[in-house]
């Protein structure tokens, strides 16, 4: 398991006290708590074990303390307890510890646990709370969440992106002599201004004019993207990952179902992205860049479709 530390946000040892005695640091009772070692980790690989220590310290000078009770705001929700149960007496110089593991299956399921803090940010900053006759003591480590780094694909053909299709009549033209692309309920897209029109229409407005509707602004961004991979594998011999990415994104067109339709934008985008400097074929000629030309003969062939997106 990799993790990367950083500074220290925190000291993973802190008290608070609520009432006081006189006795030494004011209070009875101080707690620890840090995250696979440290105050501060980077969950950034998943699955992702969190490996949650606990110190409960005694720092009176002559008698020993009771820990009244010790729960932690998140954990507590995750299924830890305190363990021995409070209350319980801690000697002179004496402390309690405990562990917890928590196992986080994603990056998602890591910003979900986060949230529970009160935060929707992607910090798990839970707080271990003891407390005592003469107050309580809090003590906190912090767990922040990071996407994992997809691995660098190996390019073996070039792909291009939506910039470099929409400005390319020639490629365009090319892609198309292949035969006509199915976009599902977009519509099939058989001629080069319909093509460039997908390319340059607004995702927000009808060609017609109005605002589009929540479904139909998803299929555009999505068809627009769907339009350039298939190129991409028409005249490049690209390939996404899964294979299936392009006939799936298709199928999705056909739908209202927009959770679907949205989950396929970026996946479709990263495709035409991923291998952008590589070469072009030996003998392709994309022609000159002319986005003038190409946005003045673009001609969006959508419409409202009067559906809205599937409960």
């Amino acid at each position: 398991m990799r993790m990367k530390l950083k500074q220290q946000w925190m000291g993973a040892a802190c008290a608070v006290v609520v009432g006081g005695s006189g006795v030494a640091n004011a209070h009875d009772l101080i707690c620890e708590k840090r995250v696979n070692g440290e105050s501060v980790v980077v969950a950034d690989e998943y699955p992702f074990t969190a490996n949650y220590s606990f110190e409960v310290i005694n720092v009176h000078p002559t008698l020993p303390s009771i820990l009244l009770t010790a729960t932690d705001d998140v954990l507590s929700s995750e299924g830890f307890t305190f363990s021995p149960p409070p209350p319980v007496a801690i000697p002179v110089n004496g402390s309690l510890t405990d562990d917890f593991a928590l196992q986080i299956g994603s990056y998602e399921e890591c910003v979900a646990i986060a949230a529970e803090d009160g935060l929707a940010d992607t910090h798990i900053d839970n707080t271990f709370r003891v407390t005592f006759d003469l107050g309580s003591a809090m003590c906190s480590a912090r767990l922040t969440c990071e996407r994992e780094e997809p691995p660098p694909v190996e390019c073996t053909s070039a792909t291009r992106t939506l910039g470099f299709f929409s400005t390319r009549i020639l490629t365009v033209t090319q892609c198309l002599a292949l035969g006509p692309i199915d976009l599902g309920a977009i519509g099939t897209i058989s001629t080069l201004p319909a093509a460039e029109g997908i390319l340059w229409g607004s995702p927000a407005m009808y060609p017609q004019g109005g605002m589009r509707s929540q479904l139909d602004r998803l299929r555009f961004l999505l068809a627009r993207q769907t339009l350039v991979g298939i190129c991409n594998q028409r005249l490049f011999g690209s390939t996404p990952t899964p294979p299936s990415l392009l006939t799936d994104a298709v199928a999705a067109l056909d739908t209202t179902d927009c959770t679907l339709i949205s989950s396929l934008i970026d996946p479709v985008d990263n495709f035409n992205n991923q291998c952008d400097s590589f070469p072009l074929p030996e003998g392709f000629i994309p022609g000159p860049a002319t986005p003038q030309t190409a946005q003045a003969i673009a001609v969006d062939p959508t419409s409202n479709s009067g559906q809205s997106c599937s409960p």
